[in-house]
C-alpha cells in the first residue's frame, strides 16, 4: 500500500485507488469507497480486514483462501441485479476486488436510518433480488448462504428508480459439490443468524438454494417491519416465525400470507425457490 499527495494529508493507495472512507465490514472483509488515481473514477474496495491479515505465516493462509473463492465466485456471476466487479488485484501479497459503488448504501442502513419501507417501495426491490438469486443458483449453481439486508445494496437504474443489488459472496459456494471442497468444517457455520433457517444452521456445509430463499423473505420482513421475523436471536427446533402482521396490521393481508408462509419452516407448502417466491410476490401486490 501506498500513499498519493491529495487535497489535505496523503491517503492510503491500493492498487492506484484511493481510499476515501470505509463503508462497511464484515466477519473477514472491509469495503471502502475509493477514487482512482488517475482517471477519478469512483468505486467500492474490499479487501481482507487489517486485524484478520496482520502476522499472517504464508500466503496460503485460511482467510486469503477463502477471500480468493469469493473473488472467483463473485466475478463468476454477471447479472444487473448483482453489484459488479470491475477489477481484481494482490497488493503486498493480499489481494482485494474493485466493484462498482452503489452510492445508496444498503437496505439494512435505509432501514436503521428512515424506518421501514411501505410496500410498494420494498417488494420491487425485493423482486429484483429474487432475479438475482435465481441466477445465481440456477445458471451458476450457487447458493449464496448469507442474504440479509446489509448486503443488498441500492442503485440508481437509467430511470432514475431504485434498483437493489446483491452483493458480498463471502459464503458462497457450489451446491452441487456441497461439503467437499474441505473448506467449511463440521460443525461450523457463519453468516447472520437471524436472517437464516434452522436447516442452514443444523446443515450449514450442505446448504442447498431454498436456505436464500427462505433469507430473502425474512429480508423483506425486516425491511417492511423494522424487526427480525424471529423474537429470539436464532433458530431453535421450537422458535417459529411471527406472523408479520401482528409487526405491523398494515401489512396487505395477502402479501402477509405470503411471507408467513414463505417463513414457516415445518411447511411443505413454502417456496423453494427464487421464482416461486417472486411469482407468490408478484401476485400478492
Amino acid at each position: 500500500m501506498g500513499n498519493t499527495a491529495m487535497d489535505g494529508p496523503p491517503r492510503p493507495e491500493i492498487g492506484g485507488w484511493v481510499i476515501e472512507r470505509e463503508l462497511g465490514r464484515g466477519g473477514m472483509g472491509v469495503v471502502h469507497a475509493v477514487v482512482h488515481s488517475g482517471d477519478g473514477r469512483r468505486r467500492a474496495l474490499k479487501l481482507i480486514r487489517p486485524d484478520m491479515s496482520a502476522g499472517l505465516p504464508e500466503p496460503a493462509d485460511e482467510w486469503i483462501v477463502q477471500f480468493e473463492r469469493e473473488i472467483a465466485v463473485h466475478q463468476g456471476v454477471r447479472h444487473p441485479h448483482v453489484v459488479r466487479v470491475e477489477e481484481v488485484g494482490n497488493e503486498a501479497g493480499l489481494p482485494y476486488l474493485v466493484m462498482e459503488l452503489c452510492e445508496g448504501g444498503s437496505l439494512g442502513d435505509r432501514v436503521g436510518a428512515d424506518g421501514p419501507l411501505p410496500v410498494g417501495e420494498a417488494v420491487p426491490l425485493f423482486l429484483d433480488v429474487l432475479r438475482a438469486v435465481h441466477h445465481i443458483h440456477t445458471v451458476r449453481g450457487t447458493v449464496h448462504r448469507d442474504i440479509k439486508p446489509h448486503n443488498i445494496l441500492l442503485s440508481r437504474g437509467p430511470d432514475g428508480a431504485p434498483v437493489a443489488k446483491l452483493s458480498d459472496f463471502g459464503l458462497a459456494k457450489a451446491f452441487e459439490t456441497a461439503g467437499l471442497s474441505g473448506l467449511t468444517r463440521s460443525g461450523v457455520f457463519a453468516g447472520t443468524i437471524r436472517f437464516m433457517p434452522m436447516e442452514q444452521v443444523v446443515r450449514y456445509k450442505y446448504a442447498k438454494p431454498p436456505v436464500d430463499v427462505w433469507a430473502c423473505a425474512a429480508s423483506l420482513y425486516f425491511v417492511l417491519t423494522g424487526r427480525a421475523p424471529r423474537d429470539s436471536d436464532g433458530p431453535t427446533r421450537r422458535s417459529r416465525a411471527v406472523p408479520v402482521r401482528e409487526r405491523d396490521a398494515q401489512i396487505p393481508e395477502r402479501l402477509a400470507q405470503v411471507l408467513d408462509q414463505a417463513l414457516d419452516e415445518r411447511s411443505g407448502e413454502r417456496p423453494r425457490t427464487a421464482e416461486q417466491l417472486g411469482e407468490a410476490l408478484r401476485a400478492a401486490v
